[in-house]
């Protein structure tokens, strides 16, 4: 059976066997809006830990128009401002569960920073941009500062843990300023729309 042949109950299934901390009805968002990405644009995913929104987001470009997912994350050691601990092992682990979902047709991994990666861009437009990295203000408003000239007009940004200060903070400035036109949301995962 392909992937954009799964039932929406048998693809969120299969997200669920994936450790990590994105709900049900997150990773449901998640494929929505990676399935809305237009042909010719890619959804960019920074952070992935072991790869359950990878999956979800893999999954929902498979139902859309088949682009690709890039998923950017270092994998170095890190402790995050919520005490979780990531490093080298996790990279192992995602590896293993793109292989196992069968996903890894649609996805591209990419092991450096993300401002790194976005300096570098020559890719498609950026149809979707999620941002799940370090949470701290700094870091949430370099990504988005990064890749925001990537973006492509109506390109959907979500951010993970909007519940998160410093993240709900950066995403109250963006939608402030004009830069992103407020979504939506499903439950920690909020996101917004580049452009009028």
């Amino acid at each position: 059976m392909s992937l954009a042949a799964l039932s929406d109950t048998d693809a969120l299934d299969l997200v669920e066997t994936v450790e990590g901390w994105l709900a049900r009805e997150e990773a449901a968002l998640l494929m929505r809006l990676a399935a809305e990405v237009p042909a010719g644009a890619v959804a960019v995913e920074i952070g992935n830990y072991r790869g359950r929104s990878t999956v979800a987001l893999a999954l929902g470009a498979a139902r859309g128009a088949g682009g690709q997912v890039v998923s950017v994350d270092p994998h170095l050691p890190f402790v995050g401002p919520r005490g979780g601990r990531f490093g080298h092992e996790d990279q192992a682990h995602l590896y293993a569960n793109l292989t196992r979902a069968g996903v890894g047709a649609h996805v591209s991994v990419v092991c450096l920073g993300s401002r790194a990666v976005a300096t570098a861009w020559e890719g498609p437009p950026v149809g979707l941009l999620f941002i799940d990295g370090d949470h701290r203000y700094d870091a949430v408003r370099g990504d988005f500062l990064a890749w925001a000239p990537h973006l492509a007009e109506g390109a959907r940004v979500a951010f993970d843990d909007c519940d998160y200060v410093d993240v709900a903070r950066l995403v109250e400035e963006v939608e402030a300023s004009g830069a992103l036109r407020r979504g939506g949301r499903a439950g920690k995962v909020c996101w917004s729309t580049r452009g009028p």
